[in-house]
Parts: C-alpha cells; structure tokens; sequence
C-alpha cells in the first residue's frame, strides 16, 4: 500500500510542475532529466525496501504458518487430553458412585453389626447370670457331694467290719468244711464200689428180663414190621419233600447302593440273593408266577435320612397294600406283606405312591421277597 501511494505523487508532481513552466521549456528539459534520474533511484530504492519488506512478510508467514500447524498439534493433544480427562471424569463418577454405594452398604452392616452387639451384650448378661446360677449351684453340688463322701466313709467303715466279720465266720467255715471233706474222701471210694455193684447186678437183671421178653412176645415181629413199614413211608415222604424243595418257587432280592433321589415308578432290585424258579427278573423289577397258587410277598425299605416314602406291592397294575417311611426321624423303615392268588403269567412288583429317595448298604436294607406258598404247604405236609 505505501508503494502504491509513492508512485502516485512521483506521476503528480512532474504534470502539474509541466503546466507551471511551459513559457520556459528548456529549462523545463533540464529538470525533468533531473527529475528523471531522482525518480529512477528513488524507485530502485523502494524496489529494493519493498523485496526486503516481502521476503520479511513471506519469512513471516512461514514463521506463522509454523506456529500454527503448531498450534492445530497442540489443540489436537490438547483435544486428546481432555477427552483422556473426560473419560477419567466418568471413571471417577462411577467409583464416586459404586463408593458411595459401598459407603452405605458398610453404614447397614455397621447397623446390623451395632444391633448384633446389642443381642450379644443381652446374651453375655444372660451369660454371666446363668453363670452366677451355675456356680451358685455348684456350691450346693460340692457342698451335697462332701456330705456324700462323708457318709459313704462312715457307712464303708461299717462295711468292712462287716466283711471282717463274715471273713472270720468264713474261715471257721472253710476249716469245718475241710475236716468234711477228709472224710468224705475216705468214704466216697467205699460209696461208689458199693454203688457199682448194685449197678451192674441191676443191669445183668435187666438184660435178662429183655431177653425173656424178645423170645417170649409174639407181638414183636409184628411190631418191628409195623415199624419198619412206617420208616420206608417217612423215607419215601422225605424224597417228595426234597424233590418239591428242588422245583419250589421263591426270591429274595434287594439294592446294595443308596438313592437319594430315586424317584421313578418301579423300584428295581439289581442283587439277587435268591431266585428259584427264575420268576424275578432284575432288569424289569417284575416277578412273574411260573404256575397257579398262593404267594407271598415282603418289601422292606429304608427311606434316605429324612425324606418321606410311600411303596406299594403291584399285582397287576393294581396296589394292594402300602409301606409308610414317615420324615420324623431319620432312615425311618418302611414293611409290609401281601398274601395273593396268582394266575400263570401275573406280575407283581414294588411300585412308588409318593416320595423320594431310599437307603441301603453293601449288604442288602433295602429288600423285597417272596414264595409260592403251595410248595411250602407240600414241605409240612
């Protein structure tokens, strides 16, 4: 702007310095030259200033152009820092929070903790006068007990005398019943020599006797025959007996591992203790009559601790009677037994009413037996 402003007056000056002078145009010549020359240098001059003046401008705006990007790198640090410090406002605000929480949470604890010295401090007073009572009578017991002592002394003193007394009256005693026994010694051989020849002269008459009965009884032989008759009935007995013992119908079964929480429909026995017949088969929990008769069955089952289980024995899909393992105490015992007609084929089993769980160990609790009661009746007979 300043150059702009020089060269307009230098074009000024020279018109209105022409339009003064124009009678005396030599002169006029000689000074414009002049004029010209100043001119020329003054303008180098202000070139000069004024490459000067825009190097230092272009100096400067680089130097300004620098700070800025300077700047715009610190704005944007800054921008990061104070998103860093935003971010660690809310981390603040949030523990700020969870403390307070936290604070409370001890303020209620300590509450409870001043209510729970409280109780404590009843019961300590409870505490010391219970045992001011206890020691209280403690005396008494003490007091009592020396009474004791003193009379068990006195009344122990009085029973010894007595046990010296019975000890003479036993010595005397021991002494007469060894004079005794000296003379017994002395007769009992006398005695038995005596006593085994009335013996033996008893016996040959006996003998005798007998003798004259066997060859005088005419009875005897039919007697023997009879006797002899009936020993081959009871033997020919004992054969069916044992043959219906080999063919008879029975089971004894149980579980030898604790359940506590079984509760399915049918309670199977995996340990076979006994299964003549084969009418119980394990893997279904069923016994299955091999023939018509009379059965009868036993469950016993022990609950698991203090559950409560109900059982039923099944013939047919219909329960017949009940066991009741009540919750009042713990492992309560469960029996029962069923007395039933079965058909060939009828199934009966041990069946869940209500409840859960069982007890048993390594040797069988809990069980479930039964046998066909015909071939048992045959056995008697």
């Amino acid at each position: 702007m300043p150059l702009y402003i020089i060269i307009w007056c230098l074009c000024v000056i020279p018109t209105s310095g022409f339009s003064r002078l124009t009678d005396t145009e030599t002169q006029n010549v000689t000074l414009r030259d002049e004029a010209i020359a100043t001119k020329t240098d003054v303008f180098k001059m202000l070139l000069n200033q004024e490459t000067l003046i825009r190097m230092s401008l272009v100096k400067d705006v680089q130097s300004l152009m620098k700070d800025m990007i300077e700047m715009k790198e610190k704005m944007t640090t800054s921008n990061k820092r104070l998103h860093d410090a935003e971010k660690e406002i809310s981390s603040l605000k949030i523990d700020k929070h969870s403390l307070k929480t936290e604070n409370q949470r001890f303020k209620e604890q300590a509450v409870k903790f001043q209510e729970n010295f409280k109780f404590i401090g009843q019961n300590f007073s409870e505490i010391q006068q219970n045992f001011t009572i206890a020691s209280f009578r403690g005396v008494q017991y003490e007091a009592t007990v020396n009474e004791k002592i003193k009379e068990f002394e006195s009344n122990a003193s009085m029973v010894l005398y007595s046990i010296k007394t019975e000890v003479n009256n036993l010595s005397v005693k021991l002494l007469d019943l060894n004079k005794h026994t000296t003379e017994l010694n002395m007769s009992v051989s006398k005695m038995i020599e005596s006593k085994l020849t009335e013996f033996s002269v008893s016996v040959n008459k006996s003998v005798s006797e007998i003798n004259h009965k066997l060859l005088s009884s005419k009875d005897f032989h039919t007697q023997m025959v009879y006797n002899l008759s009936a020993v081959e009935n009871d033997i020919t007995s004992i054969r069916k007996m044992i043959s219906a013992s080999k063919t008879s119908v029975g089971f004894t079964v149980g579980t030898t591992r604790e359940s506590p929480y079984w509760a399915t429909k049918i309670l199977g026995f995996d340990h076979v203790i006994t299964n003549n017949g084969n009418g119980y088969s394990p893997s279904t929990g069923k016994f299955t009559a091999p023939t018509d008769g009379t059965y009868v069955f036993f469950v016993t089952v022990n609950m698991y601790i203090k559950n409560y289980l109900y059982l039923d024995i099944v013939h047919n899909d219909r329960s017949k009677v009940r066991t009741m393992s009540h919750q009042s105490a713990s492992f309560q015992t469960g029996t029962n037994m069923a007395v039933l007609q079965l058909i060939k084929g009828d199934s009966v089993w041990v069946s869940r009413y209500t409840g859960h769980g069982y007890y048993s160990e390594s040797v069988p609790i809990t069980t479930f037996s039964g046998f066909h009661l015909s071939n048992n009746l045959l056995l008697q007979t």
